[in-house]
């Protein structure tokens, strides 16, 4: 991934060499570690990272004759996320739910190993049936989950190749192929089994891409006699099998020379459309500026015989499903799709925490702004339905969220909007810079048939003549307060 450590003196490693060179990356750390020690602030190693105006300083450690790179403590969390040396904090995503060693972090290699509901070995039982397939919104809340599903993988992936993470440079050069590209390179850091690290399972279909194809038919090739191997795309087609037995899977480029035919049973298709509805439904609707990403534990075997001779079938043991916006966000429903669309055309940056295998009730923002001066990001959230245990959900955020926007009909209270994506608001989270509520004018923006207004902070309590009682506001900072006063042209 070509990422880069600036050592002291200006000499510049490739982090890469950690892996294509390895002696040479020792030979190094080894050279600047005790001038490392002796640096003063702005003098040490440090990746390319800015925060508050500096580069984010990292250590040199020596364990038992070998070198390597670790951040300054309370630091990771404010890395990019397309750092390796970035690790977001668990408090604030899905991760919140596992317990203490579900996930474990090995700083000295910069590996994280997890584990898994189900087992790689094919001739072990698969758990897909009671766990990895089951909907998460059944299970409470808190740290009640003891192992990752597959979904829990998928998100995990995500996030350590940064893809949940937004920033206008972006534009133009987030595509499939890039994505794989990435979530392949982070997979060699994650252990899933003994002896095992995800790279050595993990197949990415994409279009257009040699060096991928390469990588998967090679894993095929290595390890699916013994293994059980995770299959991961971009959902293309789910069709009935036509004796019968299921459905036909693909995914896009799939026939691009990959020679492998997907499947899974009418069983288990049944649990997939019962966990991943929202996320079958968005794939039916074939919109765009979204799709759906899979990830699928799958039992590969050869076709020994025929004109298929030379290709493979892929059983679907284990799946799951995520709806990701035109930029490969993952997101959980429409609205957060159009605030994802609005936030990229305002050229904001921003990160989108991930549920794992969260249960629904776990209190977690749906999005952090990080352009806001604030070294840990603005947590956003956006309500948008009233019944009974939505109502109380929300009321808990409100006390952990920092900057809210919430859909309310003309007088009559909150209300979920039906067509969404008729919804085109023009004017959205813009920052406020002045403290003094007399210069602060209220800005006004549409939805078809809403009207919202906007003020500082300051400016809350002369929100009263339109209804502030209604209004969800900023619990201390100068920032941005939703109103919606009625219906408008």
């Amino acid at each position: 991934m070509n990422d880069i450590v600036v050592l002291p003196g200006g000499e510049k490693l490739s982090l890469d060499w950690k892996l294509s060179d390895p002696e040479r990356f020792q030979r190094r750390l080894k050279a600047k570690h005790a001038d490392n020690g002796k640096a003063g602030p702005g003098k040490k190693a440090h990746c390319l990272c800015v925060h508050q105006g500096r580069y984010l300083e990292l250590q040199i450690r020596e364990l038992k004759e070998s070198y390597y790179f670790a951040c300054m403590p309370n630091t990771t969390p404010y890395h990019r996320p397309t750092c390796p040396f970035y690790k977001p904090n668990p408090e604030q995503s899905g991760q919140a739910a596992y317990v203490d060693g579900v996930i474990k972090d090995d700083t000295e290699h910069d590996e994280v190993s997890v584990k898994l509901i189900t087992s790689l070995k094919r001739n072990s039982p698969t758990s897909s049936e009671t766990s990895a397939l089951s909907p998460a919104g059944t299970r409470s809340g808190g740290k009640t989950q003891r192992r990752m599903t597959t979904l829990g993988l998928l998100h995990l992936i995500w996030e350590r190749a940064g893809l949940h993470y937004w920033r206008p440079q972006f534009a133009g050069h987030r595509t499939d192929p890039k994505a794989l590209r990435r979530a392949y390179a982070t997979s060699r850091n994650i252990k899933v089994q003994r002896g095992i690290t995800l790279d050595q399972v993990l197949c990415p279909v994409v279009s257009g891409d040699q060096g991928i194809q390469y990588f998967t038919q090679r894993t095929i090739k290595n390890h699916s006699e013994k293994l059980r191997l995770y299959v991961i795309g971009r959902l293309s087609s789910a069709q009935v099998h036509p004796y019968g037995k299921g459905y036909n899977i693909e995914l896009s480029g799939i026939r691009d020379g990959y020679r492998m035919f997907m499947s899974i049973s009418q069983a288990k298709w049944e649990r997939l459309e019962k966990s991943y509805s929202r996320e079958l439904v968005e794939f039916s609707r074939n919109e765009e500026g979204l799709s759906v990403f899979g990830l699928f534990l799958v039992t590969i075997d050869p076709i020994k015989k025929g004109k298929y001779s030379n290709f493979s079938t892929a059983q679907i043991e284990d799946a799951a499903l995520m709806t990701t916006t035109e930029q490969l966000i993952p997101v959980e429903s429409r609205y957060e799709a159009k605030i994802v669309e609005l936030l990229v055309q305002k050229d904001r940056t921003f990160i989108k925490p991930l549920r794992f295998d969260a249960a629904r009730e776990l209190v977690r923002p749906d999005f952090i702004l990080t352009d806001m001066g604030k070294k840990e990001g603005y947590p956003m959230e956006v309500f948008g339905l009233t019944d009974e245990k939505y109502l109380a959900r929300k009321a808990e955020k409100k006390n952990t969220t920092r900057v809210f926007l919430e859909l309310t009909d003309g007088g009559h209270g909150t209300h979920p909007i039906t067509h969404p994506f008729r919804l085109y608001l023009r004017f959205l989270l813009l920052r406020l810079p002045t403290r003094s509520a007399d210069r602060i004018a209220l800005r006004r923006c549409r939805f078809t048939g809403h009207v919202f207004y906007f003020a500082s902070i300051t400016a809350f309590r002369r929100l009263n003549d339109i209804n502030a009682s209604r209004c969800i506001h900023h619990s201390s900072l100068h920032m941005t307060v939703f109103q919606e006063i009625g219906h408008g042209s």
